[in-house]
């Protein structure tokens, strides 16, 4: 086993500062704010690396920080890699995770100088596959996001190359298409963007125009002149080619642009897919409006050649819509609140930071029902930011999607939820991405805000196998897990405000013999089944009695799922020889 870095740190820091409902964790103490990375345009992820329901952090280029659970994070040294500066005076580069072989597990690519890919061992180490890759041959690279190009269980990527921006050696992106396990994926050609030297930057992958297929949207910013974006439909759906083909006919792809971050996001409850992109000061940043497939700018606050970099799009206040926070190196993170008609509000001071950030990215860390943020950039402008009452008493649900047979990681999954929030039925969309913001990535978990609504109405699922699912009267504040084609199942672990079950007892756990399953005052199904994590049933017992014999158990995690009174509950338990 790789030797584990050990800092343990608390992010509950006397030096925190609250500023409109964010409390800024500003402790030399916190491991990422103490330790010196140059670099501008660097990204971050967060990402449940080890399946235990607390998401962990990834900042680039190579530093990875394991969730305790309880308000304090521990780097670990297993990326073992070296990066180059680019250029010899900044690093630059950020990551896409997801499970490429179909283990249950996100693996994890990193656009750097060197490129790399890694394959999650599943004990809080990776194992560098990047000789394997074909033609990767340690490319320096810009961005990199791994999507579902051909709809099979394992997934592809690209990584960007900023032609003219990294040291010495000018190359070409490289496109994998990604058929096995074995993450030995085939080196697709025939693209610009694959074989023409052009300044790319992030790439992203999203079902655009929810036809069940992902597309390819490509920046290249770091030009300096605006020029067309590089924008690929996937040609899946339509004629089952794994195939892309480059899009003219849309507004966004007719306009020159400066692009930095793609994101397409439904931010007027309209069910279909707007899109927001920031540009440097080469071109103006723009929302799009999409209605039926046309697209209209929107003005928004944002509309101006600042030199913007990401826009991270969260419930933050779970009111019920999307809001946007913004990065640039040139000035403070900007936080935009959606005002609910269509427009928004820039509400200054709320990300109170100096000149600097980059990569943004959200997800609820602390597992308390809102999202929480981390700025990543140049050192003073690098901050942990906790959402501590921006979202009020507001009501949210928190859903952890698996795919089988579709990919684990569920990437691609398009969700839509109906709720009346005061009074009016609203609806909202998200996707499943593994890089939506500028060099990195959200949590995976699909988070809702709900406002004032005392359920989740309908929740429609379109899995991207093309299995669709409905499921009603899903009650809010709780985290759940749901395994394709199966129902939602409450995370027990996760202990939360609204909590319904904390009288439930599993012990001793982790067992490598019999495991006990007690509850005081709530009837336990007779039927319990265990499952794998990525997504096997290996254990379906009927008649129990609270005791489950796991001695023909392999070594590892799984989920228990039963029924708890007449809601379905799931809780991890390890097994040990």
């Amino acid at each position: 086993m790789k030797k584990l870095l050990i800092i343990s740190l608390s992010l509950l820091s006397i030096c925190s500062i609250s500023q409109n409902g964010w409390t800024a964790l500003t402790s030399s103490v916190i491991p990422i704010l103490n330790q010196n990375i140059p670099g501008k345009y660097l990204g971050a992820s967060w990402v449940d690396i080890n399946g235990d329901d607390r998401i962990d952090l990834f900042a680039a280029p190579n530093k990875l920080f394991l969730n305790n659970g309880n308000g304090t994070f521990t780097a670990i040294d297993t990326l073992n890699f070296t990066p180059i500066k680019n250029n010899g005076v900044d690093f630059v580069g950020g990551s896409s995770w997801a499970d490429l072989n179909d283990d249950g597990l996100p693996d994890c690519v990193i656009a750097s100088e060197p490129s790399r890919v890694f394959k999650n061992n599943g004990n809080n180490t990776f194992a560098d596959v990047s000789s394997q890759i074909p033609n990767l041959n340690a490319i320096p690279s810009w961005g990199c996001a791994i999507g579902d190009w051909n709809k099979d269980k394992f997934l592809d990527f690209y990584f960007a190359h900023a032609s003219g921006f990294h040291s010495n050696l000018n190359t070409t992106g490289r496109l994998y298409l990604n058929t096995s396990s074995s993450i030995t994926p085939t080196n697709k050609i025939n693209y610009a963007i694959t074989d023409s030297l052009r300044p790319y930057t992030v790439p992203y992958w999203s079902d655009f125009d929810l036809d069940g297929d992902m597309d390819l949207f490509v920046a290249s910013g770091p030009g300096g002149t605006p020029g067309y974006d590089y924008c690929y439909r996937n040609l899946k759906i339509e004629l089952g080619l794994d195939s892309l083909q480059r899009m003219t006919n849309s507004l966004f792809t007719q306009q020159k642009q400066d692009g930095q971050c793609y994101n397409f996001i439904d931010y007027d409850n309209d069910e279909d897919f707007d899109l927001c992109l920031t540009n440097y000061a080469g071109a103006v940043s723009k929302l799009y409006r999409n209605d039926s497939g046309t697209y209209t700018i929107v003005s928004t606050p944002w509309s101006s050649t600042l030199p913007f970099l990401a826009n991270c799009w969260g419930d933050y206040d779970n009111d019920g819509d999307l809001d946007m926070v913004a990065s640039s190196d040139n000035f403070s993170t900007r936080y935009y609140q959606n005002n609910g008609n269509g427009t928004f509000s820039f509400i200054s001071g709320a990300l109170n930071l100096p000149a600097g950030s980059a990569g943004v990215v959200n997800g609820d860390y602390d597992n308390d029902g809102d999202l929480d943020l981390f700025v990543h950039g140049s050192n003073a402008a690098r901050t942990l930011f906790r959402n501590d009452t921006l979202a009020g008493n507001r009501k949210w649900v928190n859903i952890k999607f698996i795919g089988n047979p579709s990919n684990k990681s569920a990437i691609g999954t398009v969700i839509k939820t109906v709720a009346t929030i005061n009074t009016f039925k609203t609806y909202q969309l998200r996707e499943i991405n593994a890089q939506n913001s500028f060099q990195g990535q959200n949590d995976l978990r699909v988070h809702f805000g709900l406002g004032n609504a005392t359920a989740v109405d309908t929740m429609y699922i379109k899995w991207p196998s093309g299995n669709t699912q409905t499921i009603t009267n899903i009650n809010p504040n709780q985290f759940y897990t749901i395994i394709e084609g199966g129902s939602l199942s409450i995370i027990t672990s996760i202990k939360n405000q609204d909590h319904t079950i904390q009288d439930l007892t599993i012990y001793p756990n982790p067992t490598g013999n019999i495991l006990f399953v007690e509850s005081k005052t709530k009837a336990i199904s007779e039927r319990i089944e265990i499952y794998s994590l990525d997504g096997k049933k290996v254990m379906d017992l009927e008649n129990h009695n609270g005791q489950i014999d796991a001695s023909k158990l392999k070594p590892g995690t799984y989920l228990m799922r039963f029924k708890l009174n007449e809601e379905y509950v799931s809780h991890k338990i390890v097994i040990e020889k």
